[in-house]
């Protein structure tokens, strides 16, 4: 099986492949050619695999992601109780050669955190810049992974996109949002703080890419628990590593990485990596329920 044999990463001249960006959202001012933006698929011969829900964001820490990095270096992952809810697995989706994804925006930071990672001993950060200030720089999904993928045609990786994937609608940045009026230009002096507001037109619109969005996801992890049925076999403990990665939470106790099988329920900010709409994306979605979408 291509999933199980490529998530197993014992291709050492291609190692699998660990993304920590942030993802961002389309400008939805762009109507024309937002819906074909919106959606990409996955290069023939690449894996995607997606942690984050559709409208989250994903909070952590550089030692919790160290942890995940070393979860993600064999196949066995997908054994982890780390899939049950609260673990950093829950919402696992997977995303074969040819499938429809969401193709959002990436962007870096100046923490030394993020970036793009190697899945071997190594845990080589490779040398890519994002910043979506410059075209070159300038990244999502679908630049992302053909950039990513093996230029041998018969080699698979595994690309892990542990990125944010925010509400649709998102102003870009350094702009602001109005559902009512009318859209206001940027500035002359600093051709900054453009505002736009949402029309019907837009609003439809943006609807349906939500949808899509919501069925792509739901189908991805449908495909992924299909996958770890077919391995029959039990999760294994999840803090099953060397100590001197047991560090993931930030009261450093191991199982507040996520949620093991077993485990007690505790409190997000407890916990190394959870998954959570922020404050922003959730007053845009009660509008946008209120405007009747």
């Amino acid at each position: 099986m291509a999933f199980k044999k490529a998530i197993a990463n014992t291709n050492n001249t291609s190692p699998n492949l660990f993304v920590s960006l942030h993802g961002i959202c389309h400008n939805v001012t762009n109507p024309k050619t937002l819906e074909k933006e919106y959606f990409t698929k996955v290069p023939g011969n690449v894996i995607a695999v997606m942690f984050t829900p559709t409208n989250h964001c994903v909070f952590s820490n550089s030692s919790s992601e160290q942890v995940m990095r070393h979860f993600l270096k064999n196949g066995d992952w997908i054994h982890n109780p780390e899939h049950n809810e609260g673990g950093m697995f829950q919402h696992t989706q997977v995303f074969m050669p040819g499938d429809v994804i969401t193709n959002l925006n990436l962007d870096g930071d100046e923490t030394t955190d993020f970036g793009v990672y190697k899945l071997d001993e190594t845990q080589q950060r490779l040398p890519m810049t994002f910043d979506m200030e410059k075209k070159e720089t300038a990244y999502d999904v679908e630049r992302l992974l053909a950039d990513l993928a093996p230029k041998n045609k018969k080699k698979t990786i595994v690309v892990y996109l542990f990125i944010c994937s925010p509400f649709t609608i998102s102003p870009s940045g350094g702009s602001t949002m109005k559902w009512t009026g009318r859209s206001a230009p940027s500035r002359k002096s600093t051709r900054q703080y453009d505002s736009f507001y949402i029309t019907p037109e837009i609003a439809a619109m943006a609807q349906r890419i939500q949808r899509k969005r919501e069925d792509i996801e739901s189908a991805a992890k449908a495909r992924f628990k299909r996958m770890v049925y077919r391995q029959n076999k039990p999760f294994t403990r999840s803090m099953n590593f060397p100590v001197e990665l047991r560090n993931g939470s930030t009261d450093h106790i191991p199982q507040c990485v996520g949620h093991g099988i077993g485990y007690e329920s505790i409190s997000k900010n407890k916990c190394g990596i959870y998954y959570e709409i922020d404050k922003s994306d959730r007053k845009n979605m009660e509008k946008f329920r209120e405007m009747g979408y």
